[in-house]
C-alpha cells in the first residue's frame, strides 16, 4: 500500500500511529508493503458518504462501497464522514476492520443518543446568512460544538449582496462580539468576499460547513469547487432557503497552494433543524469565555449568579459589560448539558437530581417565609 498517495485526501502520521497501537505486526507489514505484485490484505479508505443500505470511501485505487460489520452498526453512533478505516478483503469487496482514531469528531444529541457529523476536521465553517435567518444564540451552539471538539471555528456570512451596507455592518458588528476570530462576508452569487478563504485551502486540509437550511453551504461550496451541488431559491415570505442537502458528503477541491496533486475535503452537511449539544461543558465555558472567567472568580464557588454576595457575573451584568441575552444563553445551554448528562445515566440519576432540585425549593421558600 502507498500511503504517500493517501495524503493528498488527508492522511497523516498520526493516524499511523493510532494502527500502530491496535495492529498486529502482519497487518502494520501489510499496509506499509509498497510492491505492486503484492496482493494486499488490508487497505486503508476515507469515509465519503454514509447512506441507509451502504458506505461510500475513497482510498489509493479510487471510490469503493464498504461492507460494514454488525459491530459498527448503528453506523451513525460509530462512523462519521471523515473517519479513516481500515477495512480487510472480504472476496472481491473490502469489508471495515478497524475505525482508525479520529483527530477530532463532531458530535450531537439525537433521539438521546450521540450522533457523528463528521471527523477528522481543521476547520468548521458555521455558515449563516445576512437576512432574516442570522440568529446569534444559533451561531453560539455552533461555536460550543467546535470548541468542544478543538476544531477551528470559521463564520461565513453569506448574501452579503441581499441586504444593505448598512444591515451589513450590523451583522459583523454582532458577528465580533463572538469568541471567533475569523468571520467572512462573502457572496457566492457575485463571487465576492471569496479570496478571503484562501489561507484555509491548503494541501491535505478538512473542512465542514454547518449551518441551517437555505443559508447558502451548496450555494458556497458551488463556488469554490464547482461541483453542482443542487441548490434552491429563497422564500420569498421569510428569508428562509428551501432543504436542498440531504446527506453529509465528503468532497475534493483542488489546493490554494500550487501543490497540483494537492486537494482539500470538504463536507457538507444539511441544515440542522435543531442542534442538541452532547458532554459540551468545555466548549460552551470557550463559547461564553468572559462569562465563565468572571464565574471563577465568584467570592462562593458554587454561586449560581442570583442573589449571592461578591458575584462577579451580576456586578457585570448591571454594569453592561455583558449582555443579558448571552448570560441567558449560557445558563440555558449548561442546563441542556447536565440534563444530557443525567439522562445518559439513566432515570435513577434523573430522580436524584429531582429530589435535590425539589428540596432546595423548599429550603429557599422556608428562608423567605
Amino acid at each position: 500500500m502507498n500511503l504517500s498517495k493517501l495524503q493528498s485526501i488527508g492522511w497523516t502520521h498520526y493516524f499511523m500511529q493510532q494502527l500502530s497501537v491496535q495492529l498486529s505486526f502482519e497487518a502494520l507489514s501489510a499496509i506499509h508493503d509498497t510492491d505492486a505484485q503484492t496482493v494486499n490484505q488490508y487497505a486503508l479508505f476515507r469515509i465519503t458518504a454514509i447512506h441507509r443500505d451502504r458506505i461510500q470511501a475513497i482510498g489509493e485505487s479510487g471510490s469503493t462501497d464498504l461492507m460494514c460489520p454488525p459491530e459498527f452498526h448503528p453506523t451513525s453512533q460509530y462512523i462519521a464522514v471523515g473517519d479513516w478505516v481500515l477495512t480487510e478483503k472480504a472476496e472481491e469487496h473490502w469489508r471495515i476492520k478497524q475505525i482508525v482514531e479520529p483527530i477530532s469528531r463532531l458530535l450531537r444529541l439525537s433521539g438521546e443518543k450521540p450522533q457523528m457529523i463528521a471527523s477528522n476536521l481543521n476547520y468548521l465553517w458555521i455558515v449563516t446568512s445576512a437576512n432574516q435567518d442570522f440568529n446569534v444564540k444559533r451561531l453560539q451552539r455552533y461555536l460550543t460544538l467546535a470548541f468542544d471538539a478543538g476544531i477551528e471555528p470559521v463564520i461565513i456570512l453569506t448574501k452579503s449582496d441581499l441586504c444593505s451596507e448598512t444591515q451589513l455592518g450590523e451583522y459583523l458588528v454582532q458577528l465580533t462580539q463572538l469568541n471567533c476570530s475569523l468571520v467572512h462576508a462573502i457572496s457566492a452569487h457575485q463571487n465576492t468576499g471569496l479570496t478571503d478563504l484562501a489561507p484555509y485551502l491548503h494541501a491535505g486540509s478538512s473542512i465542514a460547513l454547518v449551518g441551517s437550511s437555505g443559508v447558502g453551504k451548496s450555494s458556497l461550496l458551488n463556488a469554490l469547487a464547482g461541483t453542482q451541488q443542487h441548490v434552491a431559491s429563497v422564500r420569498g415570505d421569510d428569508d428562509k432557503g428551501k432543504h436542498t442537502t440531504t446527506a453529509r458528503q465528503l468532497f475534493f477541491i483542488n489546493s490554494v497552494d500550487g501543490n497540483p496533486e494537492g486537494q482539500v475535503a470538504v463536507i457538507d452537511t444539511p441544515g440542522m433543524r435543531e442542534l442538541q449539544l452532547f458532554n459540551s461543558e468545555h466548549g460552551i465555558n470557550e463559547t461564553f469565555s468572559d462569562i465563565h472567567t468572571l464565574a471563577l472568580n465568584c467570592r462562593f464557588s458554587d454561586c449560581h449568579h442570583a442573589e449571592e454576595p461578591g458575584c462577579k457575573v451580576r456586578q457585570a451584568l448591571e454594569a453592561g459589560t455583558i449582555k443579558t441575552s448571552d448570560f441567558e444563553n449560557y445558563l440555558k445551554l449548561l442546563r441542556e448539558d447536565e440534563y444530557a448528562k443525567r439522562r445518559g445515566l439513566g432515570n435513577h440519576e434523573e430522580r436524584k437530581y429531582q429530589r435535590a432540585f425539589s428540596k432546595m425549593v423548599k429550603t429557599m421558600k422556608k428562608e423567605n417565609w
